[in-house]
């Protein structure tokens, strides 16, 4: 599923369930989804094993952190920056090391030599 369809529907979701907030309410909700965003943006993601790292999730689904503005960095992952150009380099020398590398949905990826 392609990112414009995740946020015209988490779009939807949202508009449906402000239905039911009375309208005087309705800034108080909007300051709440854009704090937990704020907070999903400077906290950093906590171990996978926390008890936090459930609530953190369910921080950053609430602050709309999907698709593009998703954080890169989740429980029990790690990220390593290179430049877009070295990128099928690194992922090599991880993948030689025996390290797998995940997709964005935290699985291993089939690699250019291909192991899972």
């Amino acid at each position: 599923m392609n990112t414009a369809a995740k946020f015209g529907g988490l779009g939807a979701v949202i508009a449906m369930m402000l239905e039911y907030v009375p309208a005087q309410y309705d800034l108080y909700v909007a300051l709440f989804i854009i704090a937990c965003g704020a907070a999903a943006a400077m906290v950093p993601p906590p171990h996978a094993g926390s008890r936090w790292a459930v609530v953190y999730q369910v921080m950053t689904t609430i602050g709309l952190n999907i698709g593009w503005a998703e954080n890169h960095f989740k429980p029990g992952q790690s990220a390593v920056r290179v430049p877009v150009a070295d990128k099928p380099a690194a992922k090599q020398a991880v993948a030689s090391a025996g390290i797998p590398v995940l997709n964005k949905k935290g699985q291993p990826e089939q690699g250019a030599n291909g192991n899972a």
